[in-house]
């Protein structure tokens, strides 16, 4: 009998840069879970996700943190990924889509934060979102 997870990984290599992100004004205050799952959303808008090579032992954090929203985008991802409702009654591979997705996402933050100062980061951000909301309401 399989025991169920009970925590979400990052690769091992990811750490730094969760941590480097971490020193951002905009992820100041910002737990673990939060970074992780805007890892999540960026590795999605991005259409990009990857499997992890190295699963980090300890986790990153624990599942009982995450609330019902954080549930609904790690679902829905998965959901759109997979195309097949029966996802979402398999937990160990939805949290996997998550996983990929995060690990995929949090190189792009990474390099968008490296490659233009934060403040732009932030206004580029903002604008994206802005853009994807009114592609999401013209279809």
């Amino acid at each position: 009998m399989s025991k169920e997870r009970d925590r979400l990984y990052i690769d091992k290599d990811d750490r730094k840069l969760y941590d480097n992100i971490q020193k951002e004004e905009f992820f100041k205050g910002k737990t673990r879970k939060e970074q992780f799952i805007l890892a999540i959303a960026f590795g999605f808008f991005n259409n990009v996700s990857k499997s992890l090579n190295n699963k980090e032992s300890g986790g990153f954090f624990l599942i009982k943190d995450l609330k019902l929203e954080d549930e609904a985008i790690i679902k829905s991802v998965a959901l759109y990924k997979n195309e097949d409702l029966e996802i979402l009654t398999k937990p160990e591979e939805y949290y996997q889509i998550a996983e990929e997705y995060a690990h995929a996402g949090i190189k792009l933050i990474n390099d968008k934060i490296n490659s233009i100062s934060f403040a732009n980061f932030k206004k580029q951000f903002e604008k994206d979102i802005h853009e994807y909301y009114q592609k999401i309401k013209e279809e």
